[in-house]
């Protein structure tokens, strides 16, 4: 999470994630909105969810570049493998998507079948698979959740989504025992030369890419493209379950889930996205010049309140003719001048 925000797509991620009888959801954090790390903190304190400090490079000053801005999307390489490494030996199974991408099981969710007893299944049948490769499909929500005038429900969610059969690049589910490497989108190394990447039927295995969640209460709203997004979605998953179960955990921590609060403004999105448009446009004529990643644009002022990731490093060691950084103290911190 390099400037996480979106509220309720974190919600949408735990309750279904809950549905399905997921275990553990790792949350790798540089920086995200503080009301959404009070957030995070109630479903760790629930235990579906581990907060993790993510990676962040050196800011020495004798460095004459930026670190973090010489890796490919926020370090999100380097996240993924600290998760493969340190859960590699507990994990039978373990999920390497974004925050977007909802990971969903037989028949879409109406008889929910546990994720782990789902991917079970396909690895008796093949074992020798190390990683699966799972379908993505976009879904667009109708009609975009507003601060006052529609407020946000994850009931109302799963009858106004709609979505479209095109396929779009897919992310991975790995047995870590059998990788080494993976990328979201693919097992970069196995173990051995025995072990492969298989694609799963999407009527066993689907992920569910999410857009237009929520919007402010001022914002005109981008009008769903009906040829496109010509499937409605709300026989997919009973989102009344998942709110029930939502409105039952906050009362087991006496959690008071007040939607005035969360801020639906997006603001880091947006400064991302136009950051990205341009960096994607310059992959397309091949005249990118660095790494792509969100430092590799200049942002203006945020001044919203933030916990992010602080990082202190030990005095930097010669060794063979490279310098050795390491990290010293890791800690979370707040601050009021936004993410980016």
């Amino acid at each position: 999470m390099i400037a996480f925000e979106d509220w309720a797509l974190f919600l949408v991620q735990m309750e279904t994630f809950r549905y399905y009888g997921g275990n553990l959801v790792v949350v790798y954090v540089e920086c995200a909105l503080k009301k959404l790390n009070e957030l995070m903190k109630v479903y760790e304190k629930d235990g579906l969810i581990k907060i993790r400090k993510a990676y962040k490079g050196s800011s020495n000053p004798n460095i004459p570049y930026d670190p973090d801005a010489q890796t490919e999307y926020a370090n999100q390489m380097t996240n993924s493998h600290m998760c493969l490494y340190e859960f590699r030996e507990s994990a039978e199974f373990i999920s390497f998507t974004d925050w977007d991408d909802v990971l969903v099981g037989p028949n879409f969710g109406k008889t929910p079948t546990h994720f782990a007893e789902m991917f079970r299944q396909v690895s008796v049948l093949n074992p020798f698979a190390a990683s699966y490769s799972i379908s993505r499909y976009p879904f667009i929500n109708e009609k975009a959740f507003r601060p006052k005038s529609y407020q946000f429900s994850l009931e109302l969610l799963f009858n106004q989504l709609h979505y479209s059969t095109k396929i779009e690049p897919p992310k991975v589910v790995v047995r870590p025992q059998l990788v080494a490497g993976v990328w979201i989108h693919n097992l970069i190394y196995a173990e051995s030369d025995k072990y492969y990447e298989m694609k799963v039927n999407s009527t066993t295995a689907a992920l569910l890419h999410l857009k237009n969640i929520i919007i402010d209460e001022e914002e005109t709203e981008v009008t769903l493209n009906k040829l496109m997004f010509s499937e409605n979605g709300s026989h997919l998953i009973d989102g009344k379950v998942l709110q029930q179960n939502m409105v039952k955990m906050f009362e087991k921590h006496n959690f008071t889930f007040d939607l005035s609060a969360f801020s639906h403004s997006q603001i880091f999105h947006k400064l991302i996205s136009k950051c990205y448009s341009s960096i994607e446009r310059s992959a397309r004529d091949n005249s990118l010049i660095f790494c792509p990643t969100h430092k590799a644009c200049i942002y203006p002022d945020q001044n919203v309140t933030v916990i992010k990731v602080k990082t202190s490093f030990k005095h930097p060691k010669i060794i063979a003719g490279s310098i050795w950084h390491e990290r010293k103290d890791v800690s979370f911190v707040e601050s009021h001048k936004g993410c980016l």
